[in-house]
């Protein structure tokens, strides 16, 4: 009986609908094939392109030393008070300068010359500012030229009283002409 049952043929309904589930499965395997295929060209042209790019620039870019900078010293800013106040004769009337004064530097030793240094510092701002033109000082280029002036003197004063000439900027926080 056994051996009947194996040698039964089986019906053409039932091959059909085996052979439709083999169509299916190979339909589904060749999608899946076909979408895998799919992202990993995508992922090799979207890597690839990278590198072949940044190995162009590396033949391309001369090679360069590598300097390695020393970390930047945070600016430091020494307030000169009170402000700066200057007259200046106009034709028959008397006019005033007032300037609050900044001075930028990164290293402590030009920090505390200026402090020590503070009073003939003022002296000589006041006799720069003084010898200035009171409308060319109310231009923008004035005022520019003025900082520019400034910035040499306490330089060369820096220079001579401290060793060091690294005052970095002369800042105008308050300029006010009447």
């Amino acid at each position: 009986m056994a051996a009947e049952q194996d040698l039964k043929l089986d019906t053409p309904e039932e091959a059909a609908s085996g052979g439709g589930k083999k169509k299916l499965i190979l339909i589904i395997v060749g999608a899946l094939l076909l979408v895998g295929i799919a992202v990993g060209v995508t992922w090799f042209l979207m890597s690839g392109g990278d590198e072949a790019e940044a190995d162009a620039a590396v033949e391309e870019a001369p090679a360069e030393e590598v300097v390695e900078e020393e970390p930047e010293i945070p600016a430091q800013y020494v307030v000169l008070k009170p402000e700066f106040v200057v007259s200046f004769q106009v034709g028959t009337r008397q006019r005033f300068l007032q300037a609050s004064i900044e001075v930028m530097t990164r290293k402590q030793t030009i920090v505390d010359a200026l402090t020590l240094h503070e009073p003939m510092i003022r002296n000589d701002i006041i006799r720069i500012m003084g010898e200035q033109d009171f409308n060319q000082l109310r231009t923008a280029e004035g005022r520019v030229a003025l900082q520019q002036q400034l910035l040499k003197h306490l330089q060369m004063s820096m220079k001579r009283e401290a060793g060091s000439s690294e005052v970095e900027a002369v800042l105008f926080t308050n300029f006010v002409m009447q």
